[in-house]
């Protein structure tokens, strides 16, 4: 631990008396840039110090750098992912499809951590009359277009909309990022009108991938603060104040190509050489590698 790393608690215990280390922080922070903290990247592996509560299960990093350095890290990160983007709208807009029961008005809709809007657009589609998004990376905005003037960039502890003016939040692979989970619900809580719904996905720390290839996977990684399982996601929600109203495995549909590049594999550059060969890289493949999604409501009525 250096001197301007600060602790982080278990969410659901307040306490880390019941913690053990589950990896060791594996890196120096002189070894962090702004790349690190892009979105998608092929991770390098580097985590802090992992703890595991006993009591409850939760999983997450302590201790961490301060708030002003990790998000001067994300303001200067990139949205890198431009050609992956159709494929993770189609997957988080099917599930809004799936389960579009549960919304009884489209009025008014906000994302967090919106990257350049794409999932904003596919809200459109499905009748989301106004749409926002919250996001820290200056270079993922100036890629919104229209949308531009409705992204605030920055942090969603620090955009100001009015309470109750919500039907839908959402908010994807974020949650996990964040030094204060907690209070970006209880936001979220407080914007949402009543009866209104807050959509999440996480990566499941009890996943398929973080079981096949432990402190290998790409779930633990420095930009991971808090992780999530079918537990503890439903139980820090309803700690917010939430209803849950559906816990989901997510399907993932990408190129074989980008599941290759992914995974941390031996031979993997040889692997994909093969592939590539033999023209296959760009097959769409649907997996469920170890997310989970959330609909979660606000009690009351509209």
């Amino acid at each position: 631990m250096t001197n301007d790393q600060i602790v982080t608690e278990c969410l659901l215990c307040n306490t880390n008396e019941h913690t053990k280390v589950k990896f060791k922080q594996n890196f120096s922070p002189g070894d962090l840039n702004a790349d690190i903290f892009s979105a998608r990247r092929t991770t390098e592996h580097y985590h802090y110090q992992m703890l595991e509560c006993q009591k409850c299960s939760s999983v997450f990093s302590s201790p961490i750098l301060p708030y002003e350095k990790i998000e001067s890290l994300y303001k200067s990160s990139k949205q890198n992912y431009d050609n992956e983007v159709s494929y993770i709208a189609e997957t988080y807009i099917n599930y809004v499809k799936k389960y579009g029961s549960v919304f009884d008005h489209r009025d008014k809709a906000l994302e967090i951590g919106c990257g350049s809007g794409f999932f904003l657009r596919e809200l459109q589609k499905v009748g989301f009359k106004e749409v926002f998004g919250v996001e820290p990376s200056e270079s993922a905005v100036a890629k919104a277009g229209e949308l531009k003037s409705n992204i605030f960039t920055g942090f969603f502890e620090k955009a100001n909309y009015p309470a109750n003016s919500f039907d839908l939040i959402a908010c994807f692979q974020t949650l996990d990022h964040l030094i204060n989970p907690l209070e970006v619900l209880k936001k979220s809580y407080e914007l949402l009108k009543p009866g209104g719904i807050a959509y999440f996905i996480v990566h499941n720390e009890k996943g398929l991938q973080a079981r096949l290839f432990g402190e290998q996977s790409p779930i633990y990684d420095v930009e991971h603060i808090y992780l999530f399982n079918k537990k503890t996601l439903p139980l820090i929600t309803q700690k917010a104040g939430f209803n849950v109203v559906k816990v989901f495995n997510v399907k993932n549909s990408y190129p074989l190509g980008y599941w290759l590049r992914m995974a941390p594999i031996p031979l993997k550059k040889q692997i994909t050489a093969v592939v590539g060969s033999l023209r296959l890289l760009n097959i769409k493949i649907g997996i469920y590698p170890g997310n989970i999604g959330i609909f979660v409501q606000k009690p009351g009525k509209n």
